[in-house]
């Protein structure tokens, strides 16, 4: 029963939207519809989500309409065959990807990327919609080409369409706070076409959608010229991340929220079925709908259940109710859009990473400006590039830490630099790296240990460095190990390693590292690193007492007053 209902109220929002996301996309109103049923019927088939709905969504519209459009120039016909090839190629990459098991991918693209570029795409999609509202003509090009053509079109604004847009704007934004269980576009979508009717709008010059076609498309594989293709598999590229990043990034909250568990490679298996499904009959790209599934859950869904009736009745609708939709204002469908997209625009997320973390929020807002000013393909390379850039400098600066022993405790060890309180051991530098050693932090590592060095109180004696943020070691590090280890042996500093892995441990063995270091030099932990330090010092030291006193030293320190040699209480280190 809480399925049913759900699926009710979902196919109620889905309607108009699917209708509204269609023009995003540059296709006939009734592709959004048949893109709506086979997405949200495949994946319900395919899924490990109790909860997510994957269906038109406005990123993956605005994305298609992006790479199709240079493509296809004015042919209709040419744009519709681009259109599916291109949710065929990317739903045959998901596919592969989750075959591979490659559901990692979805934590390549940071949150503060994907937040950014969200936030970017959510304004240049509401400026694309505004002509819409204005009755007059579409804009394109980037954000401040579209802003130079839409205020030259203001002087030419049809006022019943901007009233008849902006009043169905404030019903949906009044529902959604004081009602939200009603599906403020549903409701709209009725009074757009009432209204129209009643009043006759048209006759005073508003747009309407027009004829809509009933019946589903055959199932086949559009012909598209094969110079066209580099380029659909360039812009599918950057697709999949977007709609892995987003869709696994979804379900995974909700898969939190609720208790269940989440495969990520069968969700690239269920996904990639979605847009394989959409592109077979025509239709655009699709990705998970986080207002769909909020939609649902809110009104109770609690399996995929409610995804299937809710495909059921869109596909119903397109294959008999679709004319009824003939003389919804295109305004109507501008302001669903708009406030479909004003809840992307995540203001409060921004001022967290502000708060947070600067680094972050500077990411966002270049992925963000990234959109705005250019493409939005673009764009979604920028914001790639940005993942793939923070990434790397991220784990081209490790952080070296010297540690101390912890007062009041045996074999607890600090970083010198947040705990002042840490003591030094006398002769030791003892250095933690806090970051897997890789090619690219090699260099930087051995720069920072060698400072660390220099900036000892005295000479050390030894220098112990902790490799348990390692699980291997690459030909360069393994190089810049070899020359730390001897440049130290050139200054009379042994080196030892602590908490070395059994991996590691079989790289330095072939590569013949162990014997340059000295299988003796590697322990178990810190702590008895620093054990056995204190014991060979103070064996050393009374070694070379002996040879400097000679035989009877002993007495001869008992006479002079100095009194027995013996050791220390306690621990020696």
């Amino acid at each position: 029963r809480p399925d049913i209902i759900a699926g009710l109220t979902s196919w109620g929002v889905m309607v108009p939207v699917a209708l509204a996301y269609a023009g995003l996309a540059g296709v006939p109103p009734e592709l959004g519809l048949v893109t709506a049923f086979a997405a949200m019927a495949a994946y319900a088939v395919m899924g490990s989500s109790r909860h997510l709905k994957v269906t038109v969504s406005s990123t993956m519209a605005v994305m298609s309409a992006s790479v199709i459009a240079d493509l296809a120039g004015r042919d209709p016909s040419a744009y519709l065959g681009l259109t599916a090839a291109l949710a065929l190629i990317v739903g045959g990459m998901l596919v592969a990807g989750g075959l591979a098991r490659l559901g990692f991918i979805s934590d390549f693209l940071t949150k503060s990327v994907v937040t950014g570029f969200i936030v970017g795409l959510s304004i240049t999609i509401i400026v694309g919609q505004l002509p819409k509202l204005l009755g007059v003509p579409s804009v394109s090009g980037s954000l401040p080409q579209q802003l130079d053509q839409l205020i030259g079109y203001l002087p030419a604004t049809h006022l019943v369409s901007l009233a008849v847009g902006i009043s169905a704007i404030a019903i949906i934004l009044v529902l959604r706070r004081f009602a939200p269980r009603v599906p403020g576009p549903l409701v709209v979508l009725v009074l757009g076409i009432l209204t129209t009717r009643l009043l006759d709008l048209t006759s005073r010059g508003i747009a309407v959608v027009g004829e809509i076609a009933t019946g589903l498309p055959s199932p086949g594989i559009p012909s598209v010229p094969l110079a066209d293709l580099p380029y659909l598999v360039i812009g599918a590229t950057g697709i999949v991340f977007l709609a892995v990043g987003e869709s696994v990034g979804a379900a995974r909250a909700y898969a939190s929220r609720n208790h269940d568990e989440l495969d990520t490679d069968q969700e690239l298996l269920a996904l990639g079925s979605a847009n394989l499904a959409s592109g077979l009959l025509g239709g655009f790209v699709t990705d998970a709908s986080l207002s769909q599934t909020a939609t649902a859950e809110s009104a109770g869904a609690r399996s995929q259940l409610s995804s299937l009736i809710t495909a059921g009745l869109v596909l119903a609708t397109a294959l008999f109710l679709a004319p009824l939709f003939a003389d919804l204002p295109s305004s109507v469908l501008g302001a669903i859009v708009i406030t479909g997209v004003l809840g992307l625009i995540d203001i409060r997320e921004l001022h967290r990473y502000w708060v947070w973390r600067r680094t972050d929020f500077v990411i966002a807002i270049a992925a963000m400006v990234g959109v705005l000013l250019t493409t939005v393909l673009a764009g979604m390379l920028v914001a790639m590039l940005l993942s793939v850039v923070l990434l790397l400098f991220r784990a081209s600066r490790p952080y070296v830490a010297a540690l101390g022993r912890m007062p009041g405790y045996r074999a607890t060890y600090g970083d010198l630099a947040r705990h002042p309180e840490a003591e030094p051991v006398s002769g030791l530098v003892i250095v933690r790296l806090d970051a897997p050693l890789y090619f690219f932090n090699a260099n930087v590592a051995r720069t920072q240990i060698l400072d660390l060095v220099r900036a000892s109180s005295s000479p050390p004696s030894a220098v112990l460095i902790d490799l348990a943020a390692s699980a291997d070691l690459d030909v360069t590090t393994t190089d810049m190990l070899f020359d730390l280890v001897r440049e130290l042996h050139e200054r009379s500093i042994d080196v030892m390693l602590a908490q070395v892995k059994s991996s590691v441990r079989d790289r330095l063995q072939r590569t013949g590292l162990l014997a340059e270091i000295g299988e003796e030099r590697i322990y178990m932990s810190i702590g008895s690193a620093v054990t056995d330090f204190g014991r060979q010092r103070e064996a050393d030291t009374v070694a070379a007492d002996r040879a400097t006193t000679g035989p009877g030293g002993a007495g001869q320190r008992e006479e002079a007053g100095q009194g027995p040699a013996s050791p220390s209480p306690g621990d020696p280190a």
